[in-house]
Order: C-alpha cells, then sequence, then structure tokens
C-alpha cells in the first residue's frame, strides 16, 4: 500500500466508527434473537476470518474436508461465491476444491441457507463445511474456527473503510478454535504472545492453532503431470497470479529454489485471457523461463496453450497434525 493510500485510508476513521457501531448492532440482533437464525439437519462447521483479503482459509477448509472423509464423514462445502463468473457454478476457490477433491458437493449462493438446503436435497451430505462464514450469522452452525495471519492478527486494530477489519477482535468471543496462518518465521514467544492476546480478545481459553502454508508439488500444463517440488529448485521462472497476496505466493516460490524473474500480478479473481497468458508464456520462455501460476489461478486456464505450472499449496500444522475434534470434526 502507498502512503498516499495509507493516507487516505487512515482518513476515513469516521466511517470506521460507523461501521463498527453497525457491526456491534448486528451482532446485538442475534444475539438476542432479533434477527432469525437458521438451522440445517446436519452438522454444520463455518471456517472464517476477521479480516478482508487473504489469511488462508481454502487451504484449511481443504485440510478439514480431507480429514472429515478420512473419518468416514460425507462433508460437503457452501460459500458465497465471490468473484464467480456470470453463469458459473463455482468461483476459482470452488474449482480448487474440486480439482482437489472430484465430484465434492459444493454450492455457492450469498444465501448459504438456501444453498446449503439444495446441497443437502441432492447430495447424501453429514457435514457442512461453510467458506468464509464467520459473519454469516444467518446460518446457524456447530462450530466456528476463524483464521489469523500471525503477521497481522487484527490488521492494525483498524475497521473497514479506515483498516481491513470486519468486525473489532472482540468477535473472537464467538468462536471456537483459531488457526493463526502463516505461522512458520514466528519465534516460540511470539507464538505464546499471539495465542494470549487471542485469548484475551475471546475472553476465555480455546484452542490456538499455529499453521504454514507449504508446498506439496508442481502441477505441469496441460498433462496435469506431478512434479516433487524439488523440481523448481535452480529453475528460471515467471509468475503470474491473481490472488489477494502475490507476495506471500513469490516468497514461497523462492524458498523452494526458484529463481523469480518476473511477476506478472493481477487483482484477486482476475479473469485471464488465454492470448494474455500465451503471451506471457512465450515471453519466459525467450528467456529461458517457466511461466509458474498459483493452483488457484490454473483452475482458469484450461483454455491455454501454452506449457505452464502450477504451485499446489497444503496447510501444515507446526506442532504436528491436531485432533480434528480441536477444529470440529466430531
Amino acid at each position: 500500500m502507498t502512503a498516499a493510500s495509507s493516507a487516505i485510508r487512515a482518513g476515513l476513521w469516521p466511517v470506521s466508527l460507523l461501521f463498527g457501531a453497525a457491526a456491534r448492532l448486528r451482532g446485538v440482533a442475534y444475539e438476542r434473537g432479533w434477527f432469525r437464525t437458521e438451522r440445517l439437519p446436519v452438522r454444520v462447521v463455518s471456517v472464517g476470518n476477521l479480516s478482508v483479503g487473504g489469511t488462508g482459509k481454502t487451504p484449511l477448509v481443504a485440510w478439514l474436508v480431507e480429514r472429515a472423509r478420512a473419518l468416514g464423514r460425507r462433508p460437503g462445502v457452501l460459500a458465497r461465491g465471490y468473484g464467480r463468473e456470470a453463469g458459473a457454478a463455482l468461483n476459482d476457490e470452488g474449482r480448487l476444491l474440486e480439482r482437489r477433491f472430484p465430484g465434492l458437493p459444493q454450492e455457492q449462493d450469498p444465501d448459504r441457507v438456501a444453498a446449503g438446503r439444495r446441497l443437502l436435497a441432492r447430495h447424501d451430505v453429514d457435514l457442512l463445511v461453510l467458506d468464509d462464514g464467520f459473519q454469516h450469522r444467518r446460518l446457524a452452525r456447530d462450530f466456528d474456527v476463524v483464521c489469523l495471519d500471525a503477521e497481522r492478527p487484527f490488521a492494525q486494530g483498524r475497521l473497514l473503510p479506515a483498516g481491513d477489519l470486519r468486525e473489532p477482535p472482540g468477535a473472537l468471543r464467538r468462536a471456537h478454535a483459531v488457526v493463526m496462518t502463516r505461522a512458520g518465521p514466528l519465534s516460540a514467544a511470539q507464538r505464546r504472545d499471539r495465542a494470549a492476546s487471542v485469548v484475551a480478545h475471546a475472553g476465555r481459553d480455546l484452542p490456538v492453532l499455529f499453521a504454514e502454508h507449504d508446498p506439496l508439488d508442481v502441477e505441469l500444463s496441460p498433462s496435469r503431470a506431478r512434479e516433487p517440488i524439488d523440481w523448481l529448485r535452480g529453475r528460471a521462472v515467471v509468475l503470474l497470479s491473481a490472488i489477494a497476496r502475490p507476495a506471500s505466493f513469490e516468497a514461497t516460490v523462492v524458498a523452494a529454489g526458484a529463481r523469480v524473474l518476473g511477476h506478472h500480478r493481477r487483482a484477486d479473481h482476475h479473469r485471464h485471457g488465454a492470448a494474455e497468458v500465451e503471451a506471457i508464456a512465450r515471453d519466459a520462455a525467450r528467456i529461458g523461463a517457466t511461466l509458474l501460476t498459483t493452483e488457484k489461478d490454473a483452475v482458469k486456464l484450461d483454455a491455454v496453450a501454452a506449457p505452464f505450472a502450477a504451485l499446489r499449496i497444503g496447510l501444515r500444522f507446526l506442532d504436528g497434525e491436531p485432533d480434528p475434534r480441536l477444529l470440529g470434526l466430531a
């Protein structure tokens, strides 16, 4: 963010005060029953956050789906579908999950209650994972997991539009567990401080887990063949991304040993044109580099004829795999 844009956002603090008051009033309305919640006949686990921007919810949703299946559950996923193309059934994140888990029941609709009813009518599901559901309180849930970015868990404490928070940190009192993502660089003392801050805002003890987004492998297109992450070591790459945290993607690629010769950054959920991507791939090839994108971007590139590679990311918990019950998989 530039100094000018930071100054503009800081000047919006009076609007943030109104936004915060509205958020608190809405919370009171749900807590006192003035606004109705609706319950579906299966267990619902919500994955959400306090801020706008990428906190790594999708890797956690994928982790929950994978572990639920391993436990013999039949999960489905509900989401708003932000950034979905007109007429498309799924947005980028939904298509990523479909590629990871072919046949996974999914419904996307701003009305998550209606989406849940449709999904249950069409599929034999006994668990719903509600993606980005912390603020969508009309749909009752059995468990709330909140993702926080370990680098800036409370986004400097400023609410929209002056900052990035959707709700004040005190909203953590509704959470049942917190996952701090991108926590790899934190020292043990910093992790203790982060956990203590979460507990203080929540007003009670709750599980605080620390995780990192680790590269799984590299998928080559158009063959869809997979290569181990060492395939990147020493390789020259040109990056293409349309995600909320492009710097994080680039840092992961550099940490894997690749030589980044350029990075074409687009707005989150940008729709890549085939001609645009093919031109970038040709330019990369001319300098002896491979075009490398994210798995989330790759699902939009089926029409691209030029070869490219996609980095697949997974979630690794820093203290070992947690008991699934800590994250709502009862």
